[in-house]
């Protein structure tokens, strides 16, 4: 069946305008494009599309990806647009009359065979990590460096100040960022949650690769005390969501799984090392509920698809904005029922890198261009009304180095006990969703007619969990009270029990 004739999907209409602005940079002979799509955006979807259509018009494609389980993702989607494809990667089928060629790095480097084929479109799946492999620099400047490549990612950013995606590509395509997304309905809201953790100890860890030295920080994150308070704010804050955990390493994701299955959550840890089928029956456990946690120190950052999680755990510290992004990206995808992703971050990777709404923009800018000369960092003043001293400090310094006082301290606020991280833009839409759910309670509403108020207003859904503690702020002598207030508006709205725990929850934690 022709590739055309097939319509398997109905593309949205910032991915249609995405395709049209990569087309138009190719008729006007663009030959290094970078595609930005954020976490969810569609970024494989665009990549069929586009494959789709140059093989309708006879032009081969190679397809390359950065970890053996998106080989077989990648040919899901593909064949869900009638393409046929042959594969570069041990244990997969060669098929050199395929139009469409999906092939690993790795394998790529090891084999000669495939250099005998012509490629007239070339794209780089996660380029972040893919172009800069040593055999894909040389196919852009020896063996292929006639076709058209098209780099995708959803974090565009490198750690060595050396490298940048600008030196590669040349022009850029961006689809919407997370905050449009999310506020247009096809990304859901993150609810973001500071657990404690001895900043102090980073310090003390040496940087390598532009990132902090993964044996010393397992030392540092590994510990009893930290790997306890992951599991009781879990319990108190996200008790029954499907959860992944980001781990330093493999010893300190096994020591999470351990932990929760000591208090009867089932819990799993995927490694490297994970064979490809085990790795996807834990995946299909986890969306169904079956496996509640499920830890990693690097597998899940990219080619999990697992819409359901609504809650991400981060407890690695990361100088990489785009393994942050990543690791956030994991828990935003949309799912049936779901109503927000709660971020339980024990690496304070939020407040190092921002909200994932803050990204506005991607820039594509050569290495050689982002070197200046340094000047004289910005001053800021330590507020002597807000506890402050007074002082002056450099404008990058969160903490003031004469008194201690926390700049970042006004995007926390104290619930249940747990430190909550948000915006200050965000803090009154979220001040504004608690009192409309107080008033539905007072008028003897649904809380859902706060969210049908909220939305009104502000045009997206806002996160369920921003709901925590608002009526009587986890008051448990409220509780046989509320409880049966919720009797009566689940009568009403003929709701189950289970939606009656979940406000009791909601509301008061896990009793």
């Amino acid at each position: 069946m022709l590739a055309q004739q097939i319509q398997p999907f109905t593309l949205r209409n910032y991915q249609k305008q995405a395709i049209s602005d990569t087309y138009n940079l190719i008729r006007q002979g663009e030959k290094r494009i970078l595609l930005f799509a954020a976490t969810g955006a569609g970024k494989t979807l665009l990549a069929s599309k586009i494959t789709s259509d140059a093989v309708s018009r006879g032009k081969r494609v190679l397809f390359v990806v950065h970890r053996d389980i998106l080989v077989g993702q990648t040919a899901n989607k593909f064949s869900a647009f009638g393409l046929r494809c042959g594969f570069i990667k041990a244990g997969w089928t060669e098929d050199a009359s395929a139009k469409v060629q999906i092939a690993s790095v790795q394998t790529l480097a090891c084999r000669e065979s495939w250099k005998n084929q012509d490629f007239d479109v070339i794209f780089y799946d996660e380029c972040h990590l893919v172009a800069f492999a040593a055999v894909c620099r040389q196919m852009m400047s020896d063996i292929y460096r006639q076709s058209l490549y098209i780099g995708l990612s959803a974090t565009p950013w490198r750690l060595s100040k050396r490298e940048s995606l600008g030196d590669i590509y040349t022009s850029l395509v961006c689809a919407p960022m997370p905050k449009t997304l999310i506020e247009s309905g096809f990304l859901t809201k993150p609810s973001y949650y500071g657990l404690n953790f001895v900043n102090q100890d980073l310090d003390k860890i040496k940087i390598s690769g532009g990132d902090y030295n993964v044996g010393q920080l397992s030392t540092v994150c590994n510990k009893p005390i930290l790997i306890e308070q992951i599991v009781k704010t879990w319990l108190e804050l996200g008790y029954g969501r499907p959860t992944i955990a980001f781990a330093v390493g493999v010893k300190h994701a096994k020591s999470i799984a351990d932990e929760f299955n000591k208090f009867n959550i089932p819990a799993a840890t995927v490694t490297g090392k994970t064979p490809i089928p085990i790795r996807n029956q834990l995946y299909d456990q986890l969306a169904r509920g079956e496996l509640m946690v499920l830890s990693s120190c690097a597998a899940l950052s990219e080619g999990f698809d697992v819409p359901q999680v609504s809650c991400v755990i981060l407890a690695r510290p990361t100088q990489s904005k785009a393994l942050y992004m990543q690791q956030l990206g994991r828990g935003i995808r949309l799912a049936p029922d779901k109503t927000d992703c709660l971020v339980l971050d024990q690496s304070s990777n939020v407040l190092r890198h921002g909200f994932i709404e803050d990204l506005e923009s991607v820039e594509l800018i050569p290495s050689s261009q982002k070197e200046k000369k340094p000047g004289k960092p910005p001053l800021k003043l330590c507020p002597s009304d807000k506890g402050g001293c007074g002082s002056y400090v450099y404008s990058f310094q969160m903490k003031c180095k004469h008194c201690g006082y926390n700049f970042e301290i006004n995007k926390l606020i104290e619930i249940l006990g747990s430190s909550r991280l948000i915006s200050p833009d965000d803090e009154v839409k979220l001040t504004l969703y608690r009192s409309l759910l107080r008033e539905a309670y007072q008028k003897n509403y649904a809380p859902s007619w706060a969210w049908v108020q909220f939305k009104k207003q502000h045009g997206f859904s806002p996160p369920f969990d921003w709901g925590r503690g608002a009526i009587f702020d986890g008051d448990l002598s409220q509780q046989k009270q509320y409880k049966r207030y919720l009797k009566q508006v689940a009568l009403r709205m003929k709701k189950d029990k289970d939606w009656i725990e979940k406000y009791l929850r909601l509301e008061f934690g896990k009793v």
